[in-house]
């Protein structure tokens, strides 16, 4: 009599692979769910659409406003506020004021194209340096740079609505972008009468910066296996020099 078969045995299931999740569900849960968003950019990274979007978000930015800016006025307004101004012999003030068109457009163009990818990948580069050496991540290159680039788009796509938004309602075209949102501390002094470095201090400490600096900490802290808490200074001692340095440009000039 032949032996019975033994009772097969089921092999267990293999677990189903996690979902990558799509460029829109990224981008909702680095709003809404941060941490999850950059758990799953770093499983899967990818920079290539955020970076697009970003650029777009600047040169779209920039066309609306250089129409409606007029250049000379803004060039002076921005000399007098630097203290250049006074500096400049009176001959040569209107052959200056006579360039600024011509200068804003070529840098105005040339800066989201060539500058701002630029400045993403010198920002992915330190920062992955920074964890790399001091928090003994493993990250990689195209990990820190799909963290800085859904960062800063995740941003400016907020940003940029609300400064086109101030524009418009103050329908003064010639303040500086960088000061249109007054989303800091600097909102309480009259920057005519306040002391540049002290402006300098308080214009830096803005919401938005402070929101970006925790984006980049949830990320670079999931690529470091560290909670935000931990990792946040990795980016926040950074911030707080360029901080600094402006406080101290703004003493010596």
């Amino acid at each position: 009599m032949s032996d019975s078969l033994p009772p097969q045995v089921s092999s267990p299931a293999s677990p189903a692979p996690e979902s990558g999740g799509g460029f829109f569900q990224n981008l909702i849960d680095v709003y809404f769910s941060p941490r999850e968003a950059f758990t799953r950019i770093v499983r899967n990274p990818s920079f290539l659409l955020p970076l697009a979007g970003y650029i777009l978000l600047v040169l779209g930015f920039t066309g609306i406003w250089m129409q409606k800016m007029d250049a000379r006025e803004f060039m002076k307004t921005q000399l007098e506020e630097s203290g250049q101004w006074d500096k400049i012999p009176a001959e040569q003030r209107e052959a200056i004021l006579e360039r600024a068109p011509g200068q804003m457009k070529i840098f105005g163009w040339i800066g989201p194209v060539v500058a701002t990818p630029v400045m993403l990948l010198l920002t992915a580069a330190v920062l992955l340096f920074i964890y790399r050496f001091f928090y003994s991540s493993e990250a990689v290159f195209r990990q820190a740079f799909s963290i800085v680039t859904w960062t800063f788009f995740a941003v400016a796509l907020v940003t940029t609505p609300l400064l086109l938004l101030v524009f418009q309602l103050k329908g003064d075209w010639n303040v500086n972008p960088q000061e249109a949102i007054q989303a800091n501390l600097a909102l309480l002094l009259d920057k005519s009468t306040a002391a540049k470095p002290l402006w300098a201090l308080l214009s830096s400490i803005d919401l938005f910066s402070l929101w970006m600096v925790f984006l980049l900490a949830v990320g670079f802290g999931v690529a470091s296996r560290k909670p935000t808490g931990s990792a946040i200074w990795g980016v926040a001692i950074p911030w707080i020099l360029i901080v600094l340095g402006k406080v101290g440009w703004a003493a010596i000039f």
